[in-house]
């Protein structure tokens, strides 16, 4: 967990540039264990930006060296959020993500999606407000 968090701030402090923190934690999902004699391959790729956070999902692979008959496979998965933060700790804008293919759209949208059902929650609704 501690990698993933690394990866995913490494990602936020390219994009912005500045200092970043971690500010939740989507579900960790474990897929499957990591076996022994794998080595794991640790990802990261914005997906989401509003105007003060920045989303990013962390994808945990585990590739099995040893045993030449199973294949690489999905072990842990989650999102990570993060903000940007200025030299007095206070939070600054974050630069806007501009997704190009289908594929980086749909991820946008769906991060957008995440956002808004946080942003709800944390303001006492149980649905995102339009």
């Amino acid at each position: 967990m501690k990698l993933m968090d690394e990866v995913a701030g490494i990602v936020a402090a390219r994009h912005c540039k500045t200092n970043i923190v971690t500010a939740s934690v989507d579900a960790i999902n474990f897929h499957d264990k990591i076996r022994k004699g794998c080595v794991i391959t640790i990802s990261g790729r914005m997906t989401f930006t509003s105007n003060k956070s920045m989303e990013i999902e962390v994808l945990v692979d585990a590739d099995p060296v040893v045993d030449n008959s199973q294949k690489r496979y999905r072990a842990a998965s989650a999102f990570f959020t993060y903000v940007s933060l200025n030299q007095e700790g206070k939070p600054l804008p974050v630069p806007q993500l501009v997704p190009e293919t289908e594929d980086e759209k749909k991820r946008f949208e769906e991060g957008k999606g995440r956002y808004l059902q946080m942003k709800a929650k944390r303001q006492g609704h149980t649905e995102p407000q339009p």
